[in-house]
């Protein structure tokens, strides 16, 4: 048995999380609209624990922090702490009504988006850094949560193809 077949959520994690967290870091300023950055970590962590539960999208989330902490410049753990907490509530809304409601992904994203970033406003003020709540929370995280909702749109349709690909469906034998 090899670890893919073991554990194929987590080796797709220690994989993908970290490409993503490159292509944040380095190139999503390039896709930057008036400033607002897109947070396709987040984006791939909320979806990933919309398909496959609170277990496998805390463990995303934290893997996809740890890799955000090594390119941010914040204390290391701020991005690690916001997503397992927004991971840990998007994954208790798993279910079939989300994942088959065209709407909810998208609003889950908006939502997540502004959780993780008041979590993250939180953990950077109790860490003494300086913290502007009004102004980040309307001219940041409120537009970047609009533009990853938006974003969602074709992110969604691919991690359930990602999904898919990860955990096949067994074919009845006769």
């Amino acid at each position: 048995m090899n670890a893919r077949t073991f554990h194929p959520g987590l080796f797709t994690a220690l994989w993908l999380l970290p490409v993503l967290a490159l292509l944040q870091a380095a190139l999503v300023s390039h896709i930057a609209v008036r400033g607002i950055l897109p947070s396709i970590v987040l984006i791939a962590v909320v979806n990933w624990g919309i398909l496959r539960g609170a277990d496998q999208g805390m463990l995303w989330a934290f893997i996809g922090g740890i890799m955000l902490d090594f390119y941010s410049g914040y204390p290391f753990g701020t991005s690690t702490v916001a997503l397992v907490i927004v991971a840990s509530l998007v994954s208790l809304g798993e279910g079939t009504f989300i994942r088959t409601h065209a709407l909810l992904p998208l609003l889950t994203v908006l939502g997540a988006t502004l959780l993780y970033y008041l979590i993250a406003l939180f953990v950077l003020q109790s860490a003494q850094e300086p913290v502007d709540w009004v102004r980040i929370m309307r001219y940041i995280a409120l537009p970047a949560a609009v533009y990853n909702a938006l974003l969602n749109i074709v992110a969604y349709p691919l991690m359930r193809r990602l999904d898919a690909r990860v955990y096949p469906v067994p074919r009845a034998n006769w």
